[in-house]
């Protein structure tokens, strides 16, 4: 058994290794069939990979392959050589075959790309233009990786070498390096990427681009290379991720006559892993953008136009080396893009390069452990300062024209001392000297003078009245010795400090200066601010019915210069009233404000009205007492706003009681009239009447009559009966038959009962007021 074991497996080691290096090559520029590239990608797969493949090309007539579906996935240990067809190269490039995909390409899964690998090794692409993976396609779906070449956790991928270089445009990637899976540790290893236009089109000059040149996850990758034929000309944006990454000699958005077509617009050129190497690239337009890399080094790169902003940003980035002690290896930064920006980065060091023309060549943000160094003397004869102690401090001098002082050529280093001071001297009347100081590998910013642009940070005072008691103040300077102020005439107004003091209306601008160093700051100019009111607020409340109730409040008196002036109120008479900005008690009338700043009189007017208002008089109902007593006069719908008033009569001058609710409380003893008023700003009603009528008792009810026409006595009087319209009145006599019965007493009883004169006797009488009030009854004598 265990021979038979044996031979078996020497047989399939055999039989594998029979499988040949084979040469494929294509014949036919259709989509499918014989001679296909489609076709030599399946032999190739079918013939194994232990030994290396190559597709090499011979297609007669036109060498474009316009593909309708997706090619067969790319195996190990294959070359695909476009450089081999027949004919001439296209443009500037070393392409010699087009890869195009038909507008109605089709594509299985999530990804589309003219060569997709996945989990292989040993694969180069040669002399292929591809172009046309973009959204214009019909089956685009929004997701963006089309590609020209997709790799997913390979090995030993080589696109492009000299002489059989690539072209690829019109992608919205060029060159995509991913991961297969988030959930393995897998990974690109081995990229390398030279000699291919990428963003421009076969002619080396016009750029066709959609997104990213360049996405490549992998490590220990190369981009470009030392020899000029390595170099990649990339027109659009790159991201390189991974550890032991090399970015060498690459042309970023310069074409092949080194012009920069992009117009005014920059390209991202983004790191992230660490143990990056960008060296020996030129460049125009680019952003470098370096984020979470540990340990980077950037030298050599040189910035070859002016079109276009470049510059690098750093985040959260450590360990970093830009420029290098070596005079060979300076980085050149030539435009106002602001050269190098890091922020919450450390052991940042930059180190002699040349920096042509920017406003702020280096600026940092929250960064940590930056080394101090400030400029104290900058004149003819010597340039010197303070800084950390033995901190390297690297002076530069700037031999441009350009108006803001750059580290533009390095002159020496000198080592401050123990207690901080650093001195260059020499003749230095020619020189724009700046500085900037590295200790423990940490760099700080330059010595040149900064103004800030934020508006905050310049404090105008106008000048008032037409004088010169203006003023301008700059804020939040740096490495700035001295300050000269011009006019708009360029005309020296002060030298000294930050402050420009005593100036009247016109345009000024200052020059903050170390040296031959300066920055100029934004014109400021300042108007005459005379003193004025500002009314737009204003509360004016008038005055009525003669009174001292008028007020004028929140008024603001503006153009001042925060200083509040001297003022006065006064009424028409001339009489000083008040000298705050507030005044009540006012009656009417008109009143003037008076103000009087550093002798620059404002006056402002204001009239309080006179008014009469007509109120209504309040509306209150007579009523009835059962007797006398305590009682509540109310008012019928009191208006808040208003108090009322009760008075003993229409004339009384001071009344009774004065109640905001419109309730009086009384004694009443007999019936009487009472007299309300309604009060409001000082204005008075006219007076409503009320009548209390008191009941009636069998003390004040006669109860005797002698109905003898003698004019005295003849009738049954009931005092008050009148108040009682509703009240019946019955008399019975001694038999309790009614004689009397009326409702009302509009007819007093007289001693009759039908037309007959009743006779002399006691009679009974019973009283119904009808007021709530209980019954009245007694008797009653007739005596003739």
């Amino acid at each position: 058994m265990k021979q038979r074991l044996l031979l078996f497996t020497l047989f399939l080691v055999l039989a594998g290794s029979r499988a040949m290096a084979a040469v494929f090559i294509v014949t036919s520029n259709a989509d499918a069939g014989p001679g296909t590239l489609r076709e030599a990608l399946t032999q190739a797969a079918a013939n194994g990979t232990v030994q290396q493949d190559v597709i090499n090309f011979n297609i007669p007539g036109n060498p474009t392959i316009t593909l309708y579906t997706q090619l067969p996935e790319v195996t190990s240990n294959l070359i695909i050589d476009g450089s081999t067809q027949p004919g001439p190269k296209f443009g500037r490039s070393d392409a010699r075959v087009y890869i195009i995909p038909d507008v109605s390409y089709t594509f299985p899964g999530t990804k589309a790309a003219a060569f997709l690998m996945t989990e292989v090794t040993d694969v180069s692409i040669y002399g292929l233009c591809v172009k046309g993976y973009s959204s214009k396609l019909t089956n685009f779906n929004g997701n963006l990786l089309f590609t020209a070449i997709s790799a997913y956790d390979c090995t030993n991928i080589t696109i492009g070498a000299p002489d059989k270089g690539n072209v690829f445009c019109d992608n919205i990637y060029g060159v995509y390096c991913g991961t297969n899976s988030l959930t393995d540790s897998k990974n690109n290893d081995n990229i390398v990427i030279q000699s291919n236009f990428i963003g421009y089109d076969e002619s080396g000059i016009n750029v066709v681009e959609l997104g990213y040149a360049l996405d490549i996850t992998a490590d220990n990758s190369l981009i470009g290379g030392a020899s000029p034929k390595e170099r990649n000309y990339l027109a659009t944006a790159i991201a390189l991720n991974g550890i032991d990454n090399k970015f060498i000699n690459n042309s970023l958005s310069l074409d092949v006559n080194g012009q920069d077509n992009r117009g005014n617009s920059s390209i991202l050129l983004r790191f992230q892993g660490s143990n990056a190497l960008i060296t020996d690239n030129d460049f125009c337009a680019t952003q470098f953008q370096f984020v979470s890399v540990n340990r980077f080094l950037f030298v050599r790169n040189k910035q070859s136009s002016i079109q276009g902003n470049s510059g690098m940003s750093l985040f959260k980035c450590n360990n970093a080396f830009i420029g290098d002690n070596n005079d060979s290896d300076i980085n050149i930064f030539r435009n106002d893009g602001g050269a190098f920006y890091a922020v919450q980065s450390t052991n940042i060091t930059i180190a002699k390069n040349s920096i042509m023309c920017n406003t702020v060549p280096y600026l940092i943000s929250q960064g940590t452990a930056i080394p101090d160094i400030n400029v104290l003397i900058s004149n003819a004869d010597e340039f010197s300062g303070t800084a950390s102690p033995g901190a390297a401090v690297y002076i530069y001098n700037d031999n441009t024209d350009c108006d803001v002082c750059n580290p533009v050529q390095y002159i020496t280093t000198i080592i401050a001392d123990a207690n901080g001071k650093w001195k260059f001297t020499g003749d230095l009347h020619n020189k724009k000297l700046v500085a900037n100081a590295t200790f423990n590998n940490s760099s700080s910013e330059y010595t040149q003078p900064v103004i800030s642009t934020l508006a905050a940070d310049y404090i105008k005072v106008n000048p008032t009245c037409f004088k010169n008691n203006g003023s301008i103040t700059l804020q939040n300077l740096k490495n700035v010795i001295g300050v000269d102020w011009y006019n708009d005439q360029d005309h020296l107004v002060q030298s000294g400090g930050p402050k420009l003091e005593g100036v009247g209306i016109g345009t000024y601008y200052a020059k903050c200066y170390n040296g031959n160093c300066f920055a100029k700051s934004i014109p400021i100019t300042l108007t005459s601010s005379n003193p004025g009111v500002d009314d737009s607020g204003i509360q004016k409340v008038n005055a009525s019915c003669d009174a001292a109730n008028g007020s004028i409040s929140n008024l603001k008196i503006i153009n001042t210069n925060d200083v509040v002036p001297p003022l006065k109120w006064t009424n028409e008479a001339g009489d000083v009233i008040r000298t705050t900005l507030d005044v009540d008690k006012l009656p009417g009338g008109t009143y003037t404000l008076t103000i009087d700043p550093d002798g620059c009189v404002v006056q402002y007017h204001v009239t309080i009205l006179n008014q009469e208002l007509i109120l209504d008089p309040p509306v209150v109902k007579n009523f009835q007492l059962c007797g006398p007593g305590e009682t509540i006069i109310p008012v019928s719908n009191p208006v808040a706003t208003s108090t009322y008033r009760l008075y003993d009569n229409e004339t009384d001058a001071t009344p009774l009681d004065e109640e905001t609710n419109g309730k009086f409380k009384v004694n009443v003893t007999a019936n009487r009239s009472y007299y309300i008023s309604r009060f409001s700003n000082a204005c008075e009603s006219t007076r409503t009447k009320v009548d209390v009528s008191v009941g009636l008792s069998n003390l004040n009810i006669a109860n005797v009559i002698t109905p003898n026409n003698d004019g005295v006595n003849d009738y049954w009087q009931i005092a008050g009966m009148e108040n009682y319209p509703l009240a019946t009145v019955k008399i019975f006599n001694r038999y309790g038959k009614a004689i009397f019965d009326s409702k009302g007493y509009s007819h007093p009883f007289n001693g009759m009962y039908n037309g007959q004169k009743l006779p002399s006797g006691s009679y009974y009488y019973i009283i119904n007021l009808s007021a709530g009030c209980g019954l009245l009854s007694g008797n009653l004598s007739i005596i003739r």
